[in-house]
């Protein structure tokens, strides 16, 4: 403290509340008279003869005189300058940290069934992908595939099991347009990692590259601070690509035969974000790459300084209050100048007249119970509390940056509904998938999963049938879950206030309502029927699926050809089916 009070920066020197500064003026007027006052009291012993005034008045030191008029000077200027807020250095905000993502980009075109590689391409590639997550990454990893089209098998999430379920479950087949087109992969996987900050790994699993793929992973990695683990599963000699109607694929009457290109790997290896990791029937090339996620796992951003935000540098100045205001009590040395210091006994300003007597949280509690929530939110010092006001003021993106503050699985759970709440399916369902792997028994969560998963099947099947009936539910259907509050555990985070608000949030999580959605059966359907009319007492928020396939495959097959005909029906194929 003392260092930073020797080096000051005048060029940044200023006062946080320079309006305190006018009353110099009172000050300098009240010294004013009180001196004109002593010395207009001095005259009358002019009016003593010399001769008698040593015996009749006890002259004092000129000290005595002015010693109270200085002290009263120099203790108001030290608590008025105070108040004002001197300062001048800025506030630095610790930078947040974020954790890498692996994500693993699986070709899925009909060049991964060549048998070059035994059985062939992909089997091996499920195997290798099975020791990477044995060798535990220990990043959130997740799964997309492509080939004329690209899709998310599975968001980012430590659930490496699921992962590896999933992985059974992909062949060609389920893709509904063949070919490779590999713009469409790293289109997706550009807006699956830009979600977090970290730099991190994308797992590039295909057979062989060509040119022109080459320059799309050139140009992903100069823009962007994420690397990729290119693993190429294709060989020299190379092998016939299997027609999925029998036989093998041919071009001008030669079978097409798919092998490495060599040259275009090493050429990519010379990139900096880039790594080529040659095929191998043992585990050390997943455990290498496991390991250099593990070491990269953590990242934090830059310290930031807050906009006009800057730190009060006030506070030191009670030290030599203190010392002066000593002196002040030595006999005789007019006390009454103190009632002035009534008005000048604190450091910090105030906004209301409540912040002399409540904390900002009673207050915020105090608006809450008046649904004045709009108020509460920028009052609460309390995070939970703030995106919870937030939320029930309806002002949901700045919920959603509250709750992103706290990794605990309660803010999580709200950071899901506040997403939902703002029409952020896709985010809500990956906050609340990371809450439910924090707490796997909270029956709110799993419900909240579910309902989230019920309105986005419908968004998706509304958006293709009636987009005019999509776009109202957008607006109207709000998830009706009630966000998870909770009241200090220890006295460390009770509000700072003499008196209790009546209804303070409870302890635990509160039973989340009951959502009467009239759910009915029906049969199981590709889409929506194109025939499908809504107000006619056919809801489709209230249709649910009666039977859903015992084949995961045929799930994921199904899911694909409606994001194919929603995304991707308009583009065309790439040249070769293969």
């Amino acid at each position: 403290m003392i260092k930073e009070y020797l080096h000051i920066d005048w060029s940044l020197f200023h006062f946080l509340r320079p309006e305190w500064l006018w009353l110099f003026i009172p000050i300098a007027i009240i010294a004013l008279l009180t001196f004109i006052k002593s010395s207009s009291e001095q005259k009358w012993q002019k009016r003593i003869a010399p001769h008698l005034r040593p015996f009749i008045i006890n002259k004092g030191s000129r000290f005595a005189q002015l010693g109270p008029i200085i002290l009263f000077i120099i203790i108001t200027s030290l608590m008025v300058i105070s108040t004002a807020g001197p300062t001048w250095k800025k506030v630095e905000v610790p930078g947040s940290k974020s954790e890498a993502i692996l994500l693993i980009a699986l070709d899925l075109s009909q060049s991964m069934l060549t048998e070059d590689v035994s059985p062939n391409r992909l089997e091996r590639a499920k195997f290798m992908v099975k020791d990477l997550l044995e060798a535990k990454p220990g990043a959130r990893v997740g799964l997309i595939v492509y080939a004329g089209s690209a899709h998310t098998v599975v968001i980012p999430s430590m659930d490496y099991e699921m992962v590896a379920y999933q992985m059974e479950n992909l062949h060609p087949s389920i893709m509904p347009l063949q070919g490779t087109k590999l713009k469409n992969a790293m289109s997706l996987a550009d807006t699956l990692l830009n979600q977090t900050e970290a730099p991190s790994t994308l797992l590039l699993i295909s057979d062989d590259i060509n040119s022109n793929q080459a320059k799309l992973l050139k140009d992903f990695a100069k823009n962007n601070h994420h690397k990729i683990e290119l693993l190429s599963l294709a060989t020299l000699q190379g092998g016939k690509i299997p027609n999925p109607r029998g036989g093998y694929y041919k071009k001008e009457g030669d079978f097409v035969i798919s092998k490495l290109q060599q040259n275009i790997l090493f050429d990519l290896q010379k990139e900096k974000n880039i790594h080529v990791n040659t095929m191998s029937f043992d585990k050390e090339n997943m455990i290498a790459i496991a390991e250099k996620v593990r070491e990269n796992l953590v990242f934090r951003s830059k310290d930031k300084e807050k906009d006009e935000e800057w730190e009060e540098m006030g506070y030191a100045l009670i030290w030599l209050l203190v010392i002066f205001f000593a002196l002040w009590f030595r006999k005789g040395w007019m006390i009454q100048y103190s009632v002035l210091l009534f008005f000048f006994t604190s450091c910090n300003s105030v906004d209301s007249w409540e912040d002399l007597w409540y904390s900002k949280d009673y207050q915020a509690q105090k608006n809450m119970n008046n649904e004045q929530y709009a108020e509460a939110a920028y009052q609460f010092e309390s995070l939970s509390h703030k995106g919870i006001a937030f939320y029930k003021s309806g002002d949901f993106e700045s919920a959603v940056e509250v709750f992103k503050q706290d990794s605990s699985s309660s803010s999580l759970y709200n950071l899901g509904l506040a997403y939902a709440a703002s029409g952020q399916n896709d985010l809500a369902q990956q906050a609340l998938s990371l809450a439910q792997e924090k707490d796997p028994n909270n029956e709110n969560i799993q419900k909240s999963l579910e309902n989230n998963e019920q309105r986005m099947m419908t968004m998706d099947s509304l958006r293709t049938s009636h987009p005019e009936e999509a776009k109202k539910l957008e607006e109207t259907d709000k998830p009706k879950e009630k966000l998870e509050e909770r009241r200090a555990k220890g006295k460390d985070e009770e509000l700072t206030s003499d008196t209790e608000v009546k209804e303070l949030p409870k302890d635990g999580k509160r039973v989340t309502d009951e959502q009467e959605t009239g759910q009915r059966k029906a049969k199981e359907l590709e889409k929506v029927p194109d025939d499908f009319k809504a107000g006619n007492g056919e809801n489709p928020q209230n249709v649910l699926l009666r039977e859903i396939s015992a084949d995961p495959s045929e799930f994921l097959r199904r899911r694909f050809k409606f994001q194919y005909e929603k995304y991707y029906s308009q583009e065309e194929g790439a040249i070769d089916p293969w």
